[in-house]
């Protein structure tokens, strides 16, 4: 182990789990979609989308919690236990266990791992620079693990469960293996869990007043309020426009988008660099024309096309505001606890989506117009973030000078 330790630095260590912990989570997805399926259920897109609810509503729950977790703890133990939650949700499937309940332990065990994953990149970088660097490297290695991951969990899924449970239950072993080789910088004791609920409110609060750390929340939050919506709406979309139903022909249409995150963590730091992080904002905008403009198309490489072009231009809005939320959120309430806040602001939007999603189905709302309502709601986020870019530039040109 302490051969292993020289070899590999802590934040490649970071990397590593979070990529082995990611590629399993989205494996895990399409093996739920694929044991729906076979299970016969009649409304397969809206048990997916209940069961994705699972895991978003033990995000909002614990949200109060786990930030206060995180920074008491040592964050390479947080990052342990989080992976092991998840892997007690895959064992359960072994066993029988409803879909849905298996899930909602993958969320407990996501919502733990999340403030210990970027919350610790604050702990291995010294400056602004270093830590963009490192969330382009978490972001895409993470986005990597999601298009590799979904094309696996296709293939796996359609053909059998119990391949893709165990390769699932390896890869998440091997996330707990290399979380060892992250060092173990301790916490702070003095934190009690007592107040950490209401502290988490006041923290919401402080960091919704501040102008930098307000713009990074909604921007994220209508990032991952869209492509978990979108991940599930595809499911109905695929197959009514482009007549495709098999699951691992889903999964790598799918995957399209996160290959184009995947590149878009090398582009990054060309655009938007330190110091201008609101600049991403405007990628924001490129990516909502592009998941408009798919909607219209009945060609599936136009559709692939799109769908990349979507992941680019998401990727370059994403990782930028990330870094400016870690760095605002460090001096103001803690990263941990940040991180935690992040969770809450982008899980509820992203229930509230779902919600939308699933009323307009009970509603036979055509699932083209639904698409095309998810991207009106992001489009009103970027109506209310272009009135923000002033402030948040001034914010960072006063922070710069200090």
């Amino acid at each position: 182990m302490s051969w292993l330790k020289g070899k590999i630095s802590p934040l490649n260590a970071v990397v590593w789990t979070q990529f082995l912990s990611a590629f399993s989570d989205n494996l895990n997805f399409f093996l739920i979609v694929g044991i729906v399926k076979r299970q016969g259920a009649a409304d397969i897109d809206g048990t997916v989308t209940y069961i994705q609810m699972a895991v978003l509503f033990a995000y909002v729950v614990l949200a109060p919690l786990v930030g206060a977790f995180a920074d008491k703890k040592a964050k390479a133990h947080v990052l342990l236990l989080g992976n092991m939650f998840k892997t007690i949700g895959i064992l359960l499937l072994l066993f029988g266990v409803p879909p849905i309940i298996c899930y909602f332990f993958v969320g407990v065990g996501a919502v733990v791992y999340s403030p210990g994953k970027y919350g610790i990149l604050s702990e291995l970088t010294s400056n602004e620079r270093e830590l963009l660097r490192a969330n382009a490297m978490v972001e895409g290695s993470t986005i990597f693990a999601i298009l590799a991951g979904t094309v696996a969990g296709g293939l796996l899924a359609v053909r059998s469960d119990l391949p893709a449970i165990i390769v699932c239950l390896l890869i998440y072993a091997l996330s707990l293996f290399m979380t060892l080789l992250v060092p173990a910088k301790a916490g702070n004791p003095n934190i009690q869990y007592r107040a950490a609920a209401g502290q988490f409110f006041r923290d919401l609060i402080t960091l919704f007043r501040n102008a930098r750390s307000r713009f990074s929340l909604i921007g994220t939050g209508a990032f991952w309020l869209t492509a978990s919506v979108l991940r599930i709406a595809l499911i109905a979309w695929l197959p009514l426009n482009l007549g495709i139903e098999d699951t691992d022909q889903q999964s790598m249409i799918i995957g399209a988008t996160a290959l184009g995150v995947v590149l878009s963590a090398f582009m990054t730091p060309k655009f938007v660099p330190e110091g201008k992080l609101h600049r991403g904002y405007f990628f924001g905008i490129a990516m909502v024309l592009a998941v408009m403009s798919a909607n219209f198309t009945s060609n599936v490489w136009v559709t692939v096309t799109l769908l990349f072009i979507t992941g680019v231009m998401g990727g370059i809005f994403l990782i930028p505001l990330n870094t400016m939320l870690q760095e605002e959120g460090k001096d103001i309430v803690g990263p941990g606890r940040t991180i935690a806040v992040q969770n809450f602001v982008e899980n509820f939007l992203t229930v509230g989506g779902l919600f939308i999603y699933l009323m307009m189905r009970e509603m036979k709302v055509p699932v083209n117009s639904s698409v095309i309502g998810i991207g009106v709601v992001l489009t009103l986020f970027m109506l209310y973030l272009a009135t923000q870019v002033r402030k948040v530039r001034a914010s960072s040109s006063t922070r710069a000078k200090q």
